[in-house]
């Protein structure tokens, strides 16, 4: 006949540490649930900041280029037809 050596205060232990760590493991699952949401979240907000930004530089680009470019012509321009 086996005898059973654990006491059952210690059973009981056992069971509510499990209990525990389940619930643990449950929170810790929703928290990183809840990260990678936020993380997709911030993800397409850095793509759209992404994409303004460059929008933005290249209209910037696109406006200093036409400035040099009618700079260029209006010194050429007076200097063709000799005024200074």
């Amino acid at each position: 006949m086996a005898i059973n050596n654990t006491p059952k205060n210690s059973t009981n232990k056992e069971e509510t540490m499990d209990q525990a760590k389940k619930r643990h493991y449950a929170q810790l699952a929703q928290q990183l649930q809840l990260l990678q949401s936020n993380l997709e979240t911030t993800a397409k907000h850095v793509e759209v900041m992404s994409s303004q930004c460059n929008e933005h530089l290249v209209n910037k680009l696109g406006k200093i280029q036409a400035s040099w470019f009618i700079g260029g012509n209006r010194c050429f321009e007076q200097e063709m037809l000799g005024k200074h």
